[in-house]
């Protein structure tokens, strides 16, 4: 088989990678090359079937599409049908062909699909090729995700952190680079990092013991993945501390919906606890300050709340318009949690 070695080297490349995206870019190269489709795409779609993002695959790259997304008909029945049994593959005649649709992913939260556009139905060799890269693939994310998820909440943990907020800088350095920029019109998007911490834990686990503690954090990430979007990011620090990436117009924006889920949990009843309420320190991300600077600008917001009240959502903004806080009394060996 003349596409053999060059499948395997592309398959050593596939689990060689410990990047999400960067793994789903190789799945789909390595289709590309030995399939040879009218069209290759990764379909993300949230719990309730909504496409919330589609990879498309396309002259060597991958372009990513989040606005304007929408399923035919025959996509959304296949859907149905695929969410709702064990089958992994479902196929969809078009105008030109027909669509493979593969499950990548069925999570309570999320499904992602495969879509593999051709002209005729895949041969019966081709298809076990595709079975079997796809088991490949999701053995290795399974794996590369216990290693990047924290084991109580689901969460991902603070070793993702790095990573993950090191993508957004360069996406904010990106964006304000006007040689980049293509669409002058299109509405800025800002992204602001927040420390979050639930007041009084310890008197939690004091009070009613580890295993009520652990349920509260449970519920916690819970309520934290149903308030924000999928495409808002959430870290799970270790002990009650949380991390969130938020996607924002601007401040006001950003803390309606701080408060919108600072009240959520203020206002969420606890069985046998009671309630407990949460207090945030907020900053925005910039292209030209470090990242663990912003780490230290929210820390510090964070302890302004703790030590006003709690209770709070706090920006270190805010601190230095109200001579709180400073810049220059930012000190880099100071920091939390680095």
């Amino acid at each position: 088989m003349t596409t053999a070695p060059r499948l395997l080297d592309q398959l050593a490349t596939l689990t060689s990678i410990r990047d999400l995206e960067l793994i789903e870019f190789s799945l789909l190269k390595t289709l590309q090359g030995f399939l040879q489709p009218r069209s290759l795409s990764i379909l993300r779609l949230d719990g309730k079937g909504q496409p919330t993002m589609e990879i498309v695959y396309g002259e060597d790259k991958c372009a990513m599409r989040s606005e304007n997304l929408a399923l035919s008909d025959e996509l959304r029945r296949a859907d149905a049908h695929l969410s709702s049994c064990e089958e992994q593959h479902a196929t969809i005649e078009t105008a030109d062909g027909v669509m493979e649709l593969l499950v990548l992913s069925k999570l309570r939260t999320s499904r992602s699909y495969l879509q593999i556009a051709v002209a005729t139905e895949l041969s019966t060799l081709d298809r076990h090729m595709v079975d079997g890269v796809l088991q490949i693939y999701r053995n290795f994310v399974s794996l590369m995700q216990h290693s990047q998820t924290d084991q109580l909440t689901g969460l991902a943990n603070r070793k993702t952190f790095d990573d993950c907020v090191a993508k957004v800088h360069d996406l904010i350095s990106q964006a304000s680079d006007p040689i980049l920029t293509e669409r002058r019109d299109q509405r800025p998007v800002n992204y602001w990092l927040v420390m979050v911490d639930i007041d009084h834990f310890k008197s939690v686990n004091d009070r009613f013991g580890h295993l009520y503690g652990d349920e509260v954090l449970v519920l916690m990430a819970q309520l934290m993945q149903a308030s924000f979007r999928q495409d808002d990011m959430i870290f799970r620090f270790g002990g009650e501390e949380f991390v969130l990436i938020v996607r924002g117009a601007d401040q006001a924006a950003c803390k309606t919906t701080l408060e919108r889920f600072r009240q959520r949990v203020e206002h969420h009843a606890i069985p046998q606890v009671g309630t407990v309420t949460i207090s945030m320190g907020v900053t925005q991300m910039e292209s030209t300050t470090f990242v663990t600077t912003m780490v230290d600008r929210a820390d510090q917001a964070l302890y302004y709340s703790k030590r006003n009240g709690r209770n709070q959502v706090t920006f270190f903004e805010d601190m230095v318009a109200q001579g709180l806080a400073t810049v220059e009394d930012i000190k880099l060996g100071e920091l939390a949690f680095f």
